[in-house]
Formats: structure tokens, C-alpha cells, sequence
């Protein structure tokens, strides 16, 4: 079998190379178990200074999480599915915390999963290749892997981005500050060469080699749209959000219509669970966030739309999930966890 990961350690760099690329690198179990006891063996190797997380297929960087795995794992009626989460979220943490800097090294999808990787890491650098999205509504579920941290910075925009799905280019990531700098694609090899040969690799050193590697943003294309997102997504419900775009009369008519289009595709619990999940993250830390999340997972096998959403696009291929019918109280179940969470906290 292919290692799914390729460890090595050049000059002060340890280099974790992502390396199932007939998947997209979607985060098998194995790999997750591997990147956190590698970074955790390294915290006490002297001579690896920083560590590296880049990957081995020309299309992605991540396309998010095993989901066939966390498929296969609630049918088989144990607690595989929820066990997978709790390990991700581990290797996040581990990550997070790591006392070496971690440089996530991204070029091609960047999804879901593979977003809540780069996340973690302590600075990120794209190629203007890079496509970014949270696209977990298309199979019934929520933006986690602390997403309702990250996107909930983003007000508005992190709601867009939470609700639909949608793609975005390394430009919009670097202007909404998800990723820290940009290089171009041909130049990632010398990038990652320069950090090789670097004498010495604490923070400020590793971002002034990037620095000389970066491009400065002219513009990005979700800036035409930014205010039509900003007026639609200030509504307090998804309906009202809905309406609103169904409402745009202006130049921005038809990508408004485009957007409402999509999100009448999309299940309406994983909307509403979104939509609280963003607000709520408004006010938690990044750590709180990941707890909130995590108790929200277990509820999400209970009552949500994850296994239809699943078996429609991954396994039948049939393109056309049964959706639960919506469940106004989904809110006051969310916001009980919430406030359960910041009791225990208290």
C-alpha cells in the first residue's frame, strides 16, 4: 500500500508530505493518527525548527475529510464515526499547540477538512492555484474543524461562505486573511528549498523568506460581490437571507439569483445549524468553538442530514438527497449546548 504520508527532515525542516492523491488526500484515519504523533515526536527534536505540511498531488492540498470512512462507521453501528472526529480534532489541537511553527504549504483544493488543517497551522501560504471552500452543506452537514471560529471572523462573507459552500480563489483567501501570503505556483519548489536551507527557522525568519517569495493582491473576484453578501447576509434568518437575494434587483441580480439557487439545493437543518453555529462563533474562542462543534457532531447522527447527504453524492451517485423536513427547534437544542458548554466553562 502507498504511504499516505511521506516524513522526512531536511536541514531544520520536518516536512510531512500528503501523499494519497487518488483521493485528493482526503484525511484517512491513518493520516490523522500519523501528522499528530509526527508533530508531537518533533516538539522534542532540537534541530527540526519549524515543520512543513505540503502535499504530493498536483490537484489538492486536502479535499477534506474520509466521509466515506465516517460513512461506513455509523453503519456499522459502533462509535467509529464519532471516534473519527474526536481524533481530528485532536491532531487540530496538536497542531495549534505545537511549539514549533507549523507553514501549511497549499496549492490546488483546499476543502473542508483540508481548511481546518491549514488553519491550525501557524501560517499559510497558497499558491494563486488554490481553490478554498467549506463545503459541507452540500452533503447535509455544518462547516466544523473549527470553522465556526474562522468563518465566523469573516461576519457576513463567513456566513456566505458557510451556507453555500462555495468555491473561492487563493485571492479571496489571502484578502480575507484565511491564508497569510501568496506565491506564485511555479516558485513553491524554491519556497520550500529556501526553507531548507535556512539557518535558522523561529517565526520572523520563516516569514521574511516567504515575504521574499510573495506577490502583492491587486484585487480578487468576490470583491464585487462583497457588498450584495453584506446586505443579503445581515438578515436574521436563513429565510429572510433567502428573500433578500430573491429581492436583488441591480447589476448583482443574477449572481444573486445564482447564489438563492444553490441554497434552495442545499438541506434545511445544515442550513439552520449553520446559521446558528456562525453567530454563536462570533463570541467563542477557537477552542470553544471545536467543543461546540463536536457536541453538535453527536447530535448530527441523531437528527441531521449527513448519511442522506453521503449516500446521495458519494455512494449512490444519484445526485438527489431526501432531506429531513426542517426543525425550527434545531436553534434551541444549539443554543442549549451553548449554554451548557459556557456553564462548564464558567
Amino acid at each position: 500500500m502507498t504511504q499516505e504520508l511521506i516524513i522526512e527532515q531536511q536541514g531544520h525542516l520536518g516536512i510531512i508530505r500528503l501523499n494519497r492523491a487518488a483521493s485528493l488526500n482526503a484525511l484517512s484515519i491513518d493520516m490523522i493518527h500519523g501528522i499528530r504523533q509526527q508533530v508531537l515526536t518533533w516538539q522534542a527534536f532540537p534541530q527540526v525548527e519549524a515543520i512543513l505540511i505540503t502535499s504530493n498531488s498536483p490537484k489538492a492540498f486536502c479535499a477534506g475529510g474520509d466521509v466515506r470512512y465516517i460513512y461506513d462507521g455509523y453503519h456499522a453501528q459502533g462509535n467509529q464515526h464519532l471516534n473519527y472526529f474526536a481524533d481530528e480534532y485532536a491532531m487540530l489541537d496538536t497542531l495549534s499547540a505545537s511549539t514549533k511553527p507549523i507553514i501549511a504549504l497549499l496549492d490546488g483544493y483546499v476543502l473542508g477538512g483540508g481548511l481546518g488543517l491549514a488553519q491550525a497551522c501557524h501560517l499559510k501560504v497558497t499558491s494563486e492555484k488554490s481553490r478554498f471552500a467549506m463545503p459541507e452543506t452540500v452533503i447535509g452537514y455544518f462547516p466544523d474543524v473549527a470553522a465556526t471560529h474562522f468563518l465566523a471572523q469573516l461576519k457576513e462573507i463567513g456566513l456566505y461562505l458557510a451556507l453555500t459552500g462555495e468555491q473561492i480563489s487563493a485571492a479571496d483567501a489571502l484578502a480575507l486573511q484565511l491564508v497569510d501570503a501568496m506565491v506564485q505556483q511555479q516558485d513553491l519548489a524554491q519556497l520550500e528549498h529556501t526553507l531548507i536551507a535556512a539557518q535558522m527557522l523561529d517565526i520572523a525568519s520563516i516569514k521574511r523568506l516567504i515575504s521574499e517569495h510573495a506577490v502583492q493582491l491587486e484585487t480578487y473576484p468576490l470583491k464585487s460581490h462583497v457588498a450584495c453578501i453584506e446586505q443579503c447576509f445581515k438578515q436574521a434568518s436563513v429565510e429572510n437571507i433567502e428573500s433578500a437575494l430573491q429581492h436583488v434587483q441591480d447589476e448583482e441580480q443574477a449572481w444573486a439569483h445564482r447564489v438563492l439557487a444553490i441554497l434552495q439545493q442545499r438541506s434545511p437543518m445544515a442550513k439552520r445549524a449553520s446559521f446558528v453555529l456562525h453567530h454563536l462563533g462570533r463570541n467563542l474562542s477557537r477552542q470553544q468553538a471545536m467543543l461546540l462543534e463536536r457536541q453538535v457532531q453527536t447530535l448530527w447522527f441523531e437528527q441531521g442530514d449527513f448519511i442522506e447527504g453521503v449516500r446521495a453524492l458519494i455512494i449512490d451517485k444519484d445526485k438527489q438527497p431526501k432531506w429531513r423536513a426542517d426543525q425550527p427547534d434545531l436553534d434551541a437544542k444549539i443554543n442549549a449546548l451553548y449554554q451548557q458548554q459556557l456553564a462548564l466553562s464558567a
